[in-house]
């Protein structure tokens, strides 16, 4: 298959190809087809008007999309995205693999008592000041639910903890609807100072979902857009199910997952061209006795894993879903999971990993899970960059980090509450200035 644009920029060739040449092809030719034929719901009019302008069929919510349209839409998103941060350096996709925390988690195992609970407000705090502390993870995503905030605003209130709790880049997952992402917008542009500066390198990013199998959600598009039009960087992320929303096969699921991300970045581009915009793939495999979202299973690491393949023919930079485990608690099979997924998708080249702290399938959070995986993390990039004259296979932190977890052998659960519980209590994420704290907090209280 002939690329419509150049690939990603990467600093190295990836060391593992998921797919073949012959398998991209085939899977491009088939979402290409289906977008052609089958269609993608639209259900925003302005989508509609949009694609319809760039040469696109409509009827009804329904939009057909031509091959050559989707290629001339698509190669106008950069290859690579600015992420700005607060108080922190900017990161650029394709330089290197960039890892961050998931969400959006409505339980978590108390750091302290170990009980299962409901999350919290304090708890989005806590794990952002923990992202800031440590520096294995690069950008923050607010991973659980602020449950003891009301939910109309509750996406807004995440957004600002985890600013007020973090230097770092931070990515918001919940603010879903066009009117709170204008407030979004105005809170990252409060923190980057001026419109040009938020233009330039974003402290905000925002992921938002498609609805599989070929659908999207009013609201989250239309949000989609606010974020685009004022130079916010997006995600989309598609969640093929195989068995449940879409064919049981990989390829299957693979085929309605690129179809979807590639219709939602055309809508973008058809827009406000040349906006930065990624793609990102969290698939699974039904569990075929409960019906319900697997986690962890080799289907779904090869399937998020294959997104860098994908990207690279479209141009596009890339995120997956790692860690995320099925196991129940923190243990070996979280820790076989955490290793597999995360070092297959390094060697493949995704650009940004998301996962860290998540049990049960991404249902409950996990401090000691976040720690231990972020650990992990550290050291799979360094055996991911492979052995090369005068370089060293671990650095010296990632030597620290095995020594660690040599050190604490059966109690590295233990290790990993221990350094949790510390940096949370000691780590003094920058602080916000006081007139900036109170424009984050006026937006969030709809002032």
């Amino acid at each position: 298959m002939t690329p419509h644009c150049q690939p990603t920029m990467q600093t190295a060739e990836p060391r593992l190809r998921i797919l073949s040449p012959e398998d991209l092809r085939r899977l491009d030719a088939a979402a290409l087809d289906v977008l052609a034929s089958v269609g993608v719901a639209m259900p925003s009019a302005r989508a509609r008007e949009a694609l319809a302008a760039a040469g696109a069929e409509t009827d009804g919510d329904i939009v057909r999309i031509p091959a050559g349209v989707v290629r001339r839409l698509v190669g106008l998103a950069p290859a690579r995205m600015r992420l700005g941060a607060r108080a922190g350096d900017t990161l650029v996709t394709g330089e290197r693999p960039l890892l961050t925390t998931d969400g959006c988690c409505t339980e978590i195992f108390d750091l302290q008592t170990g009980e299962r609970r409901s999350t919290t407000g304090e708890d989005v705090a806590a794990i952002s000041r923990l992202v800031d502390a440590l520096p294995e993870i690069d950008f923050c995503w607010p991973a659980v639910s602020a449950q003891d905030h009301p939910s109309d605003r509750r996406g807004l209130q995440e957004l600002y903890l985890a600013l007020a709790n973090t230097g770092k880049h931070v990515q918001t997952v919940t603010v879903v609807e066009p009117d709170l992402a204008r407030a979004a917008v105005e809170m990252a542009r409060t923190v980057a100072g001026d419109d040009a500066r938020l233009r330039a390198a974003s402290p905000v990013s925002a992921l938002l979902g498609t609805v599989t199998p070929l659908g999207n959600d009013e609201g989250t598009l239309e949000a989609g857009l606010v974020f685009a039009e004022a130079g916010v960087p997006i995600g989309f992320v598609t969640m093929p199910m195989g068995g449940s929303t879409t064919p049981v096969t990989m390829a299957g699921s693979l085929v309605v997952g690129i179809a979807e991300a590639l219709s939602a970045v055309a809508v973008v581009q058809a827009i406000a061209p040349r906006a930065e915009v990624f793609i990102c793939f969290i698939p699974s495999i039904m569990d075929l006795k409960t019906g319900d979202f697997t986690g962890g299973a080799p289907e779904d690491t090869m399937m998020a894993a294959a997104v860098a393949d994908i990207g690279r023919i479209y141009g596009l930079p890339t995120q997956c879903g790692v860690n995320a485990s099925g196991a129940k608690t923190p243990g070996w099979q979280s820790a076989v999971d955490d290793v597999s997924t995360t070092f297959v998708s390094l060697l493949a080249g995704v650009d940004m990993l998301a996962g860290v702290g998540m049990v049960a399938g991404g249902r409950v959070f996990s401090f000691e899970e976040m720690v231990l995986a972020a650990e992990v993390t550290a050291v799979s990039r360094e055996a991911a960059g492979g052995l090369r004259p005068g370089r060293r296979l671990a650095s010296p932190a990632a030597d620290a980090l095995i020594g660690r977890q040599a050190a604490a052998g059966a109690g590295a659960l233990a290790h990993a509450r221990e350094r949790a519980r510390h940096l949370i209590a000691t780590h003094t994420p920058p602080p916000l200035a006081d007139d900036v704290d109170r424009e984050l907090r006026r937006f969030v209280a709809g002032a």
